[in-house]
């Protein structure tokens, strides 16, 4: 036992290590998810409000849509230890990372029998370097404290099958998961309704503890309803589904005609979407097509793990009816659904219940290998060798072609740019955001812009309608910077500096309104992201009489 304990801490160190190590650095930026986060724990932490001036709110703003809140509140923590920084926004994320490798342990350790003593092992270390759940790990994402919470209680409803007293607090946990992501919302109650049907034999023994645990996920579920009827409950689905009617009128034409024409269409699109997800090319060899959400040239498993992948579904097969076979295979089936009721063809964030799911497939299917392999030394050499390679592919293709590549989906250059107009705070800046929504709040977060100004000069505007309403802010004043679309004929007549990417301010945009450059910043590919123009105001302003500063 001390030597199994003495192993899984090594575990936890790695998984620790991958999680943390340069965590501050890369990726060297932080996406608008991220930055809206963070500047809203700094605002709740100095003012009790986030940074539209609403208290306490139930879902944050942002922009024409809203964020869970548990991310945001759970920051507060690491803001207030390590002050606003890249590293305190993204702590939750990698904390709530290293929890799912200790509770993949447990899990694991509760149910394996004598003969799979070293499966909780073999689980937790795939957990700790498998590709999607590192790399989640590192983004401040909503879907890590929703996911650590849905395995811790995931974790208790096992245990409440013969410790029926649990069962109330496995459904607090499975409830506070609904608030930290939106694809929880679905898995959750599905998990819990499925869970409670095939051990109602068990659960109804003292129907006490049964009913107290319903009672307390319904709790879990009042702040929801306070905000059913407003637009934001579901603002996000809206964003996302094919389930309305302008879906039907783009995608679904050819079945106008045909009857139940609009129902084939949603079943048609949910089977497509669902199967997606577990499709051996998006999860073993082809990375997720959004880059902010993947790792160049690297899937959410790296692509040895087909084979034990194989391998471990037709031990499950076979097992079915074992008991934690039926849990995991009711996990299984029920945590694609949110995602395949959106229009994203494999969105690897909404499915990370899934990932961890197929992970202990993966899991079963090493050990199954390693059982097979009689002499101990090959079993270790081939053990070793894959986590070499493993960790030497990660490392490739996060620390080395992510940190490069991806580096504009977090806005690197806006921080260099930021410290430029910081160290020149007696000059006036205009910034251009057109293809980056983020660089405001971006100002403000790497400034430290003082919550109580934003709220009232750039927040509080919205805060009646905060619910109801999808306006949002449309340019930003942060000190000496401000930041909005270009308006050429007042800009240029005004001493100051105007900042935009190629698209924004032209080389024959800055000739016929003789800009002057004052700077060029470049993205670690060595492209340009934003060119720095002082203007010239002269005759052409006074002529056209426009007032010039």
């Amino acid at each position: 036992m001390k030597s199994k304990l003495l192993l899984f801490c090594t575990v936890l160190v790695l998984g620790s290590f991958l999680r943390f190590w340069q965590l501050g650095n890369v990726p060297a930026g932080l996406n608008l998810d991220e930055v809206s986060q963070g500047y809203n724990a700094h605002s709740l932490l100095e003012t009790g409000k986030d940074r539209y001036g609403k208290a306490f709110p139930i879902l944050f703003k942002l922009f024409n849509t809203y964020q869970a809140p548990v991310y945001t509140y759970l920051t507060v923590i690491p803001v207030a230890i390590f002050d606003l920084s890249i590293l305190s926004v993204k702590a939750v994320s990698a904390v709530s990372g290293v929890t799912v490798v200790i509770f993949t342990f447990l899990i694991l350790n509760l149910v394996q029998s004598r003969e799979k003593n070293n499966l909780s092992l073999i689980a937790s270390l795939i957990l700790a370097i498998s590709p999607w759940a590192v790399f989640f790990s590192r983004v401040g994402t909503e879907a890590s404290p929703s996911l650590a919470l849905f395995m811790v209680g995931f974790f208790l409803c096992l245990k409440s099958v013969k410790k029926l007293k649990l069962f109330p607090l496995a459904t607090l946990f499975l409830g506070f998961a609904t608030h930290a992501y939106y694809s929880e919302r679905i898995v959750s109650l599905l998990f819990l309704l499925g869970f409670v049907f095939i051990h109602r034999e068990e659960l109804t023994k003292n129907k006490k503890w049964l009913l107290l645990g319903l009672l307390v996920f319904a709790l879990t579920q009042i702040p929801h309803l306070a905000i059913l009827k407003s637009g934001a409950f579901s603002r996000r689905l809206e964003q996302v589904t094919y389930l309305d009617s302008v879906s039907f009128e783009k995608h679904g034409s050819s079945l106008k005609s045909v009857p139940f024409g609009r129902a084939i269409f949603v079943v048609r699109e949910f089977a497509g979407q669902y199967l997606a997800y577990f499709s051996p090319r998006n999860l073993f060899f082809e990375p997720d097509d959004q880059p902010a959400r993947s790792i160049p040239d690297l899937s959410v498993f790296y692509n040895w793990m087909i084979v034990p992948f194989l391998v471990g579904l037709s031990y499950i097969i076979k097992k079915r009816k074992d008991f934690f076979v039926r849990n995991l295979a009711l996990l299984i089936f029920i945590a694609p659904i949110p995602a395949a009721l959106s229009t994203d063809p494999f969105y690897s964030l909404r499915t990370q219940v899934l990932l961890w799911g197929l992970s202990i497939v993966v899991s079963i299917g090493v050990w199954g290998v390693l059982v097979k392999i009689r002499s101990k030394n090959l079993r270790i050499l081939l053990f070793f060798s894959l986590l070499i390679f493993s960790l030497t592919v990660f490392y490739i293709h996060y620390f080395v072609l992510y940190r490069v590549e991806r580096a504009n989906t977090v806005g690197f250059s806006n921080i260099e740019l930021i410290n430029i107009t910081e160290e020149n705070s007696d000059k006036k800046y205009v910034v251009d955001f057109s293809r980056d929504i983020a660089v405001g709040l971006r100002f403000a977060f790497f400034r430290k812009y003082d919550p109580s100004r934003f709220q009232r000069e750039i927040g509080n505007k919205f805060l009646q309608k905060y619910y109801t309403s999808i306006d949002h802010e449309q340019s930003y004043i942060i000190e000496n910077v401000e930041v909005r679309p270009i308006s050429w004929r007042e800009d240029i007549c005004k001493e100051q500096v105007l900042v935009g990417d190629p698209l924004a301010i032209s080389e024959d945009q800055a000739k016929e309104h003789k800009l002057e450059l004052e700077f060029e910043l470049k993205d670690m590919e060595g492209r340009v992201s934003y060119r720095g123009y002082s203007t010239s105001p002269g005759e052409k302003c006074l002529t056209s009489k426009i007032r010039v500063y």
